[in-house]
């Protein structure tokens, strides 16, 4: 088998992306493509980052039929991968300082060890 000059080989080509509903309303795996692939009944190009279905193929009994949305038409059913795939809040990102009162219980708990540290070590 001819290969073109620019098909990589021996890294994963696709990622588990979640779950999507089918047209048909059943659940199936969801995938993101890492390179460009191509849709194993018609041929379109399935994009890198783009998101596509498998299908078992009948001789193995392994999801290898990749089925692009035009194929397998699909939405994506939120949870997870809309909330990785969501613009962030920045109040969120950050911690919150600490309190005073935290501040006084932790040295209230620590304090009685690190004394006893500073007593035994030599001076």
């Amino acid at each position: 088998m001819k290969h073109g000059g620019n098909v990589r080989r021996g890294g994963p080509h696709s990622e588990r992306a979640g779950e999507a509903v089918m047209a048909t309303g059943e659940r199936a795996a969801l995938y993101r493509a890492l390179r460009e692939l191509s849709c194993s009944p018609c041929g379109n190009i399935i994009r890198e980052g783009e998101l596509f279905t498998r299908e078992v193929e009948s001789s193995s009994g392994l999801p290898l039929v990749r089925l692009c949305r035009g194929c397998a038409p699909f939405t994506t059913d939120g949870g997870l991968l809309n909330a990785l795939l969501a613009p962030g809040r920045e109040e969120d990102s950050r911690p919150s300082p600490a309190t005073d009162d935290v501040r006084e219980k932790v040295l209230s708990r620590l304090g009685p060890a690190l004394e006893v540290s500073r007593r035994r070590r030599p001076t």
